[in-house]
């Protein structure tokens, strides 16, 4: 059972990085094409929902903490269906081109859609 449930959590984080690392660089494309719709904001807010989350969880994702429990005592814990060295940079690669974005969109936010 408890192999079971550790593939669902693995599979749940996957899809959930897939949409979040979708949702990053679309902000990023809305951003510097100036194509500003209610998807930037359904992008953003869903975006700002998993960073509330994230810094919530004292900046541990949380369905890592279920994975380590998940995982029998003296087995590698792996949360995600990503390449290790991926799976170890997400947080590095996806927080600058976050930021890059936000900045982006802010800029063009202030100086209206034009």
């Amino acid at each position: 059972m408890r192999w079971t449930l550790l593939t669902g959590v693995k599979l749940a984080h996957t899809i959930i990085f897939g949409v979040m690392f979708a949702a990053i660089v679309f902000l990023l494309y809305c951003g510097l094409t100036n194509q500003l719709s209610l998807w930037t904001a359904l992008a953003f807010g869903l975006v700002s929902v998993e960073v509330v989350i994230y810094a919530g969880n004292r900046f541990r994702c949380p369905l890592r903490t279920l994975a380590e429990q998940l995982t029998p005592e003296g087995q590698p814990v792996s949360d995600i269906y990503l390449p290790p060295w991926l799976a170890a940079r997400v947080v590095a690669i996806s927080t600058p081109l976050l930021a890059i974005a936000c900045m982006i969109l802010l800029y063009r936010c202030s100086r209206g859609s034009s």
